[in-house]
C-alpha cells in the first residue's frame, strides 16, 4: 500500500511540473513592462521557445508592454492579466505583412493559438497613422495609407483559435481580420476602435466554424463584416454601443 501511494504522489508531482512548464512569464525571457522599451524581438524569441518545447502560455502581467509585429506559432497562447496592455509601436516600420495585410499579431496557418485574459491589446491608431502620413510625404514609404495602417490581428489558414476576455482599442485599421481560419471561438470580448474612420471591428473571410459570443463591439467602421464566403458562424448575445444585437455574418 505504501508502494502504491509513492507512486501516486510521483506520478502526481510529475504531472503537476509538466502543468506548470507549461506557463511561462513574459519577464523570464527579457520582456520589459516599462512603456518604453521595445520587445518585439524578445516577445517572438518566447512564442518560437514555447511552440518548440510543447507550447504553452505566455503570460504578462500588469505593465505596458510596447512592440512592433509578431507571429503566434502553433500551440502559444497569449495570456494577458488583467492591467497588462500590448502596446502597437508608432513607427510603420516595426509591422510586418502577411498576404499585403500589415498587423499587429499574425498568425499563418498555426494550430492551437490563442490571446485570453482581461488586459488590453492598444493599437496606438493615431500615433501609427501620423508615422505613415510622415514617411509617404517624405518619400520613404511607397505605399499608401491604407496598404500601410496595420490590423491589431490578421490570422490566415489557421485552427482551433481561441480569443477570451481581451479588450482590443485604438486600430489604426480593422481590429480583426480571419481569412481561411476553422474551428474559431471568440468569447466576451471588447471592441473600441472609433477613434479613427472606417475601422472594422471583424472581418471574416472564408473561415469554416466561427462562433462569436457575449462581447461587446464599438468601431468607426462595420463591427462584423464578410468579405467572402464562411460557414458554419453563430453570434449570440453581441451587441454593438448603441445597444443593438450583432447578427452572424452571411
Amino acid at each position: 500500500m505504501t508502494k502504491y501511494k509513492l507512486f501516486i504522489f510521483s506520478l502526481f508531482f510529475i504531472l503537476t511540473l509538466n502543468l506548470s512548464a507549461k506557463d511561462y512569464k513574459a519577464s523570464l525571457f527579457g520582456v520589459k513592462s516599462d512603456g518604453v522599451t521595445l520587445n518585439t524581438g524578445s516577445i517572438q524569441y518566447a512564442i518560437d521557445y514555447i511552440s518548440e518545447n510543447g507550447g504553452g502560455r505566455l503570460i504578462f502581467y500588469v505593465g505596458r508592454y510596447l512592440t512592433g509585429s509578431f507571429y503566434l506559432k502553433p500551440n502559444v497562447t497569449i495570456q494577458l492579466e488583467e492591467g497588462a496592455v500590448l502596446v502597437g509601436f508608432h513607427s510603420v516600420y516595426d509591422y510586418f505583412k502577411l498576404n499585403d495585410t500589415n498587423a499587429l499579431i499574425l498568425a499563418d496557418k498555426a494550430e492551437n493559438i490563442g490571446i485570453t485574459g482581461k488586459g488590453v491589446i492598444e493599437g496606438n491608431g493615431k500615433a501609427v497613422l501620423k508615422s505613415i502620413k510622415e514617411q509617404i510625404q517624405k518619400g520613404y514609404l511607397e505605399e499608401n495609407e491604407t496598404q500601410a495602417k496595420p490590423a491589431l490581428i490578421y490570422f490566415d489558414g489557421c485552427k482551433n483559435v481561441t480569443l477570451n476576455g481581451v479588450i482590443m482599442r485604438n486600430a489604426c485599421s480593422d481590429v480583426q481580420v480571419y481569412t481561411g481560419c476553422s474551428n474559431l471561438k471568440i468569447n466576451k470580448i471588447t471592441v473600441k476602435s472609433s477613434v479613427l474612420p472606417e475601422s472594422k471591428g471583424l472581418v471574416l473571410s472564408d473561415c469554416d466554424g466561427f462562433s462569436l459570443s457575449d462581447s461587446f463591439f464599438e468601431a468607426s467602421g462595420e463591427e462584423l463584416s464578410s468579405a467572402g464566403n464562411s460557414k458554419n458562424v453563430s453570434v449570440t448575445n453581441t451587441i454593438n454601443s448603441k445597444g443593438n444585437k450583432l447578427n452572424a455574418t452571411k
